[in-house]
């Protein structure tokens, strides 16, 4: 006996119709039972763009006997850096999931197969299914499992532009004048560019753009301008990327401000 079911799985506002169909519940052609429950089709998909990061599995359950009643859960774990694994909250995962049929799992044969997309992952972190299985009876429950997934890890591919120091040091023969030096850097893992540093002098005094082409990753670049000797009440700044042309991942490290030398130093 075949059964064909169209599901129509919607997960963090993408849907998609999965065709599941049922087959005898045994290895070909070996007569062994097969899997009650089990993951297949696992993908982690990797990419620049958060909104295409992803990861994927496949659920696949089969009927105890005396079986009503099928379902699923889907739960997503997390972790970054050194925090604990903690448990993503989007769409319906943690939300129990049954076949859009009712009597799917009512005849041996039956198999069930629920594809899951998750979407828009933040990173780096790494990120694992757990998916528990729970088959009901005239009774009530008739058994439960759990599977987990392999590791999806998904490391932040952006360029993360930084001003890594800002140094100030006196223009010769000119006492009103101060030369200031910062050193423009990617620690990201892509390059980046084009994008212009802001020169802030504070005071009255005219902000100064530069252009970098490129930076690459792990690359670095100096900079130097010249502007009013330092003033400590309101001290020169440096911005890296200032009119946001580079998708930075990491924004709070795109600004230095000078530190002002001891008058008569």
């Amino acid at each position: 006996m075949k059964r064909l079911l169209g599901l129509c799985i919607s997960v963090a506002g993408i849907v998609a119709v999965v065709p599941v169909d049922a087959v005898p519940a045994t290895a070909a052609g070996t007569g062994a039972a097969a899997p009650r429950a089990q993951l297949t089709r696992f993908a982690c998909g990797q990419a620049l763009d958060p909104g295409n990061r992803s990861v994927s599995v496949r659920a696949v359950m089969r009927p105890l006997a005396g079986t009503r009643r099928l379902a699923v859960k889907f739960e997503l774990l997390q972790r970054s850096g050194g925090s604990a694994q903690s448990m993503v909250h989007a769409g319906d995962l943690g939300v129990w999931v049954s076949p859009a049929n009712p009597t799917l799992g009512q005849v041996p044969g039956d198999v069930w197969r629920l594809d899951k997309t998750v979407l828009d992952l933040a990173a780096p972190a790494t990120y694992q299914f757990r998916v528990i299985y729970r088959w009901t009876g005239a009774n009530g429950v008739l058994g439960t499992a759990v599977r987990v997934s392999r590791l999806c890890r998904q490391p932040e591919l952006r360029p993360d532009l930084a001003v890594g120091s800002l140094s100030v040091t006196p223009v010769a023969g000119q006492p009103d004048r101060d030369l200031y030096t910062a050193l423009i850097t990617n620690r990201g893992l892509t390059g980046a560019g084009p994008f212009e540093v802001l020169f802030v002098p504070g005071g009255s005094a005219a902000s100064t753009p530069m252009s970098i082409s490129s930076l690459g990753p792990g690359r670095s670049r100096t900079l130097s301008f010249t502007g009013p000797v330092c003033d400590p009440s309101n001290p020169p700044r440096v911005t890296v990327d200032a009119a946001r042309q580079v998708d930075d991942y990491n924004r709070a490290n795109n600004t230095a401000t000078a530190v002002c030398p001891a008058s008569g130093s």
